[in-house]
Parts: C-alpha cells; sequence; structure tokens
C-alpha cells in the first residue's frame, strides 16, 4: 500500500539499460526482439535477406564436421529449429520464438529490514516463459501474438510477515500483446493489445504517458518493456508529404478505452487485515478490492501486495503517523496536522481502503496524437495525451483521497483522475570541430510535458478529501555518448555512456503539499540524474555496466552494476549477475526512492534463448 510507484519505475527501469547494452554489443541472448519484428539482416540494397544459418557442410574440398545433435542446444547460434520461408501454403508466414529465464535474488541484508518481521534472505525467484509468434500473411498484413507463462513460489519473507494467500498471486498464463499490423497505402494500423512509447528517456517517464505498469513483482529485475502493461487500443501511423526541410513527416494516434480486462490473482490484493482491526471483513480469500472492476483493472498499474499487519517484498519504509483516526486523535489544530500523511483522516472505518477505477464508458477511454517531423538532422515530435492517471500512490500519480465525511466514517480511495498532456520531444547528434572530435558520437536528447492537473495530497485541513490539483512540468535534458571506438579500453567492443537530467516543477507551488502516505513536503523543483557507462570484451562475451541515479533529497543513489556473461561458443544463452543498492539518508522520500532503503538486492539471472520456426518476414 505504501508502495510509491514513482520509486519502482526508476528501479525496473535502469535495467532496461543492461538490455539495451547486450543487444547493441552483440546479436544475441540479450537481442531485445521488439513485437512483430523479426531478426533479419540487410544488404546495401535495402534487401532484406534471411538471418544467417549454420555454415555448409562442405567448404570447398574440407568437410566440416556435424554438430551432434545433443550439442545443439548448448553450441552454436541460435539458428530455427525449421525454416519455412520457402514452404508452400500458410506455414510459409509462420515464425515461433521465445526465451526462458530465471532469476534468483537475495536480500544483501535482510535482517537489517527493521521495519518487516520476517529475515528471510530470498527476494526473488522468477521462472517466466515468454512465446512470440510471428505471421506474415501477406506483404501487408502480419500479426503478433505474445504469452506468458510465470510461476514465482510462496516467499517466506511475506508468508512469515503475515501474507498468508499469495501462493498464486505472482503467478501468470496469459496473453500479453495480441495485435494485427496492415499497411494500407500511407497508413500502417496496429490494431489489438500492445505497448507504445513516446518518451527519450532510458529511465524517466517524462513523454512515456500511454501504458500503465504492473509493480506486482517488479523491483529492478525487470526493464520498462516488461513492466508495462498492453493496452488494448486503435494505433494508425500515417505519413505525410515532405514540406520544404521538413523530412520523415507523419502523425501518429492512439485510442484506448477503458475497457482492460484483467482476472489474474494481480487484480486481486491479499487479505487486508484481521479479525481484530476489521470485524466482518477479513474473511475475505483476498480484499478484492477491484470486486466488480475486473473489467477495467488493466487500465491502471498494478501494485505489489500489502496489509495493515505487514508488507510484501517490495514494500516501503513506513511512516509511522499516517492518520490521528489511527490513534484515536479526532481533532488537531494546523501545526499538529503537518506531523501527518492524512491529517483529515479521523474516522476511519473497515475496510480503510478502496479502488475506484475509471468506468467503463467512452468518456473514460484515454486518446493522443503525435506529429513527428526531421529538421536538419534534429528529430523533432510535438505530443497531446488525455487520459488518466494510472499509478496509485505514485509520486505524482492517482493519490488517496480521504472519502467520506468524520461524522459518518472514512476510508482512504485512490481515484484516477483525467488530465492533459501537452509536449515535444527533440534529439539531434552533436558535431565537433577538428578531426579528432569529430570522431566523438555525441547524441543530445530532449524532453518536456506540461500536464493541467497533477493531483498531489496536501495536509492543508480546509481540504477536506487531502488532495489538490498543480499544473506540472517534467522535463529532460540528456547527452549520450554512443558507441565510442576506445582502443585503449577494449579492441573488441567499444563505449557508451549516457548521462540524463530530469527536472519537475511544480507551478503555484505550495508548502502543505507531500508525497502520498508521507508527511514529507514536495520540492517546488525535483531534480535527479542518471549516469550510466558501459563497454564490452571479446565481442560482447563480457558486458560491464554501471548505472546509478543521484537524487539530492538525502544524498540518494540508486545503484545498479551488472555483469553480462555470454560465451563465445554460443549466443543461446547468458549469465546476467546484478546488485541494486539504495544509499541516503532520507528514509521518507518516495520520489527519490529512499523509501526503498535497506532492500538492497544481489540478482543472477540465466536466459535461454530458442527459435523454433522461422518463416518469411
Amino acid at each position: 500500500m505504501r508502495l510509491q510507484t514513482r520509486s519502482v519505475l526508476l528501479l525496473a527501469a535502469l535495467i532496461s539499460i543492461v538490455g539495451l547494452r547486450s543487444a547493441l554489443a552483440q546479436d544475441g541472448p540479450n537481442t531485445v526482439i521488439q513485437p512483430g519484428i523479426s531478426v533479419v539482416a540487410e544488404n546495401q540494397a535495402g534487401v532484406v535477406a534471411p538471418a544467417p544459418t549454420s555454415p555448409p557442410a562442405q567448404y570447398g574440398s574440407l568437410q566440416q564436421p556435424a554438430t551432434p545433435l545433443y550439442e545443439k542446444p548448448f553450441v552454436g547460434s541460435n539458428a530455427p529449429l525449421m525454416e519455412t520461408g520457402e514452404w508452400p501454403g500458410l506455414l510459409k508466414g509462420l515464425s515461433v520464438s521465445g526465451f526462458f529465464s530465471n532469476t534468483t535474488g537475495m536480500w544483501v541484508n535482510s535482517s537489517g529490514i527493521q521495519y518487516n518481521k520476517s529475515k528471510n534472505s530470498l527476494a526473488t525467484e522468477r521462472n517466466w516463459l515468454q512465446l512470440d509468434i510471428n505471421y506474415v500473411l501477406n506483404g501487408n498484413n502480419k500479426f503478433f501474438v505474445r504469452w506468458w507463462g510465470v510461476y514465482e513460489p510462496p516467499y517466506p519473507f511475506e508468508r512469515n510477515a503475515g501474507l498468508t494467500d499469495t501462493q498464486d498471486f505472482y503467478n501468470q498464463y496469459t496473453l500479453r500483446d495480441a495485435y494485427w499490423k496492415s499497411n494500407l497505402g500511407p497508413l500502417t494500423l496496429f490494431l489489438g493489445r500492445q505497448i507504445v512509447t513516446w518518451g527519450e528517456s532510458l529511465a524517466f517517464r517524462v513523454g512515456d504517458v500511454i501504458n500503465p505498469q504492473d509493480f506486482t513483482w517488479n523491483f529492478g529485475f525487470a526493464n520498462l518493456e516488461q513492466s508495462r502493461l498492453p493496452l488494448y487500443m486503435v494505433h494508425p501511423i500515417v505519413s505525410l508529404p515532405e514540406v520544404g526541410p521538413l523530412k520523415a513527416n507523419f502523425i501518429e494516434g492512439v485510442w484506448a478505452p477503458a475497457w482492460q480486462p484483467i482476472y489474474t490473482p494481480q487484480a486481486d490484493y491479499p487479505n487486508i487485515c484481521t479479525p481484530t482491526l476489521c470485524p466482518g471483513f477479513a474473511g475475505n480469500e483476498h480484499s478484492n478490492f477491484y470486486d466488480g472492476q475486473h473489467d477495467v483493472a488493466g487500465s491502471v498499474s498494478l501494485l505489489a501486495p500489502f496489509t495493515l499487519v505487514s508488507q510484501g517484498r517490495f514494500g516501503t519504509q513506513p511512516y509511522p503517523l499516517v492518520a490521528p483516526g489511527f490513534l484515536g486523535i479526532s481533532k488537531l489544530t494546523q501545526a499538529e496536522a503537518r506531523a501527518y500523511a492524512f491529517p483529515q483522516l479521523v474516522n476511519p472505518v473497515p475496510p480503510f481502503f478502496g479502488y475506484h477505477l475509471p468506468g467503463d464508458t467512452l468518456g473514460n477511454s484515454v486518446e493522443g496524437i503525435r506529429l513527428h517531423t526531421l529538421l536538419w538532422n534534429s528529430e523533432i515530435t510535438g505530443i497531446y495525451w488525455h487520459g488518466h492517471q494510472f499509478n496509485q500512490a505514485g509520486t505524482p500519480g492517482a493519490p488517496f483521497y480521504v472519502d467520506g465525511r468524520p461524522s459518518s466514517g472514512q476510508v482512504l480511495k485512490v481515484f484516477f483522475p483525467q488530465f492533459n498532456d501537452v509536449g515535444v520531444t527533440m534529439n539531434r547528434p552533436i558535431y565537433l570541430p577538428g578531426e579528432f572530435l569529430a570522431n566523438i558520437p555525441l547524441v543530445l536528447r530532449t524532453e518536456g510535458i506540461w500536464q493541467d492537473r497533477t493531483p498531489f495530497n496536501t495536509v492543508d485541513l480546509g481540504v477536506p478529501n487531502g488532495v489538490v490539483d498543480k499544473n506540472t512540468f517534467n522535463t529532460l535534458v540528456a547527452l549520450d555518448l554512443d558507441g565510442l571506438y576506445a582502443p585503449w579500453l577494449t579492441k573488441t567492443g567499444n563505449l557508451t555512456v549516457n548521462l540524463e537530467w530530469n527536472n519537475f516543477t511544480i507551478v503555484n507551488y505550495g508548502r502543505n503539499l507531500v508525497y502520498d502516505f508521507y508527511n514529507e513536503r514536495w520540492r517546488h523543483n525535483e531534480e535527479q540524474i542518471l549516469f550510466s557507462i558501459s563497454t564490452n570484451w571479446w565481442w560482447g562475451a563480457i558486458l560491464p555496466t554501471y548505472t546509478m541515479i543521484w537524487n539530492p533529497s538525502g544524498n540518494t543513489n540508486l545503484l545498479f552494476p551488472s555483469l553480462v556473461l555470454t560465451p563465445p561458443w554460443t549466443n543461446k544463452y547468458f549469465l546476467l549477475l546484478e546488485y541494486i543498492g539504495i544509499l541516503g539518508n532520507d528514509k521518507f522520500n518516495s520520489f527519490s526512492g529512499g523509501v526503498f532503503k535497506g532492500k538492497s538486492i544481489l540478482l543472477m539471472q540465466f536466459q535461454y534463448n530458442f527459435t523454433f520456426i522461422q518463416g518469411q518476414t
């Protein structure tokens, strides 16, 4: 419940940088296969050729030894078991690929997590099978389907702390993405369940405003693509003619209904209370906050499990003074109110918490457009988005409101108010003078979004529901050193460096604005800086990456050093070793991630990639 989704987002986003580095360093285990796109080679004439396969059995007069069948799963390239591109009939357009991944994580110091009753060291044991199906009907019509199968065991860390009904909470057997892509002249239409990203940032969601996220299992070891929730949508892209210096022009639209059904256990929270605290309420197997709302549950983000008496693995630092009503205090002065997260809550009644999701109506659908152009080596986009907040308890996001009256009883309820976003993005290469400096590949990235109604919690007793709306600006300036040839460091790889500065500004700032479930004040300008550096040796076999986010509040540092090891004899599998560290002096700052202090993790991930069938592309 106290999980702050902004902080989880920062942690989840950074591992995507690790995957990106691997994909750039090698066409192998970490290559990110985007939905509906197959790995192919393209010659200089622009003709797409099939992906490389095993060498011929005979080269000149020398006979090449065949790989024994029992060795094929462990050596060689990730060649398909069957190639059907030249087959007659419908099977020639079918491609089937995927991977199996196991992630094991241990708390660095579980006994030091003082606010959790359990001291078990197992942080995560996620077993994940992804299956991608691409089908090319003809040159203008393609279909893509992605299936996920996930198993995670019940965690002693949660069970020993009081979460007793999470046996199936993390398991998934779901059809994740499923859409049809059609080309009709200048129109490209994507229709179905999909993910659309408009932002430029590697880690901060500035222009990335469309898809909600699944935080039930996600704590830094999954990238943004994995944590986003696909939406059923209509997604057209229309190419526009060139106008003077404006090249590569197109307009992109997205319309998604509120109807986004989820019926898996992730849409129901564990039992939130005890019979002593909640008479007549704790008998439910789950808290069922989404009862009657499962048809729209996928339109908002999903949080990790929480209860009033314990926390899930990814619960955050609890704040001791949530509301005066929980302490039997019914009246406060304004000076006293500033010590509480929800001073307006003086008469709490079961079930204490609730959710009011956007209803399944046309008025609750989300939609937007993006204009794209290329002007003198600068890629520029303009964005308009009309949507609703989807990160409950986020910083920022959909806050908890004090719902009800002191005389008849009050609960904390999440609402998801609508808003309008207007923004721009721009990225361009930077050309330095001189023969030496001209070889330095620098890229400038910028983006900025203005939002008209961002909700914030307030400790002002004159606001009964505890929430006020403000205008906000969310901006990013980034500089990339994109694949520098550095023979002094590596003769078989390159050097990549990323630097991002994110600024979040509240217009008409007031001193009573606080983070959701904490009484720590929002700053007028929230600042954070990302730094990432990576290289590789032996043509991607050894790929170290160091990534960190620094926030001046409490000198908070989120550290993400990692190492990807890929055997030189194959690209079918790889091993990732990673440390996630949270250092800082401000344990109640949810914007910076300080609320996760104490939950540093050591991770090991093994992934095996496979291609069953490769058809025409």
